[in-house]
């Protein structure tokens, strides 16, 4: 596992031992990267459920200002301080949270200021989370770009706000679904 791009591009990444954690694929999240290129340059990004941080360190290496780094698993979070320290990351640009992703997500984004926050969430697969993230959203309270990872064969029951559109991409045997506001004169949903 490497990152695919910016100033850490072909660094190694440390797996998490001992857990099942299923890392995004080095092809599946250079895609996603390249989906999002515009919109991660100086953006605050949160990693949820964050397994080894690939998806949140893409991020710091592809030029996002800040990333916070969620888990409830503490060797996770453990892994995700060793790949921060190993890239050698400005300590300033991160930072890493035990705690359930949906609740630590809502209380950010009723706290204000999200206009520019990126959530990728990478749950585990077949478990409560992504319910729970969406609900968040439904709320209203609302981050600029929300990206949840899936199985590729699980269609996503995605309450989804006015003004704002879905784009689904596939990659094997994952998925990613984001979330975003429409763009003038552009249809609500937009699958790939």
């Amino acid at each position: 596992m490497r990152i695919t791009g910016g100033q850490w591009r072909g660094r190694r990444l440390e797996a998490v031992k001992g857990l099942d954690v299923r890392p995004t694929t080095d092809r599946a999240r250079e895609a996603l990267f390249n989906i999002l290129r515009h919109e991660i340059q100086d953006a605050e990004v949160v990693d949820c459920c964050c397994g080894t941080g690939a998806l949140g360190l893409e991020a710091l290496s592809r030029g996002a200002r800040h990333v916070d780094f969620i888990d409830v698993a503490p060797r996770s979070l453990q892994t995700v301080r060793l790949n921060l320290e190993r890239l050698g990351a400005e300590p300033t640009a991160f930072a890493v949270h035990r705690g359930d992703a949906a609740r630590w997500l809502e209380k950010r984004l009723t706290a204000g200021a999200v206009g520019d926050l990126i959530v990728l969430a990478d749950p585990p697969y077949g478990g409560p989370v992504p319910d729970a993230l969406l609900s968040v959203l439904a709320a209203g309270a609302a981050p600029a770009v929300l990206v949840l990872e899936h199985p590729s064969q699980e269609a996503l029951a995605v309450p989804v706000p006015e003004r704002w559109r879905l784009d689904r991409r596939s990659y094997g045997s994952s998925a990613f679904t984001i979330i975003r506001p429409c763009e003038p004169d552009q249809p609500e949903h937009a699958d790939a």
